[in-house]
């Protein structure tokens, strides 16, 4: 008798692609996370609202700090200039401000 060699099934082979792009998925993510973690800052976001840009833009603010604070961060400051969006026809609010804030905390 010959023995045959036995091919892997198209489900082995799935699997096994899947656990290879998993594992270098996971790699690839720690690579960029730890740097991010080393330094000690971290980025948030933050957005606002309100009946002028400097409301919309300091609730902003204060969304991105209480994010931050959350996980025991205090010391923020912005890392980007602030976006800020007019709204003519919010279906609530009428004329409105929008804002936006990329900050780095320590």
């Amino acid at each position: 008798m010959i023995a045959m060699k036995r091919r892997p099934s198209g489900w082995t082979t799935r699997r096994a692609r899947r656990g290879l792009f998993l594992a270098a998925t996971v790699t690839a993510l720690l690579g960029i996370a730890s740097p991010v973690l080393a330094s000690g800052s971290a980025q948030y976001c933050g957005a606002g609202r309100g009946p002028t840009a400097d409301v919309a833009v300091q609730g902003a603010i204060d969304d991105a700090r209480n994010s931050a604070s959350g996980d025991g961060r205090s010391d923020c400051e912005l890392a980007e200039q602030p976006q800020i969006f007019e709204v003519f026809d919010d279906p609530v609010f009428g004329h409105v401000f929008r804002a936006s804030v990329v900050m780095t905390c320590e």
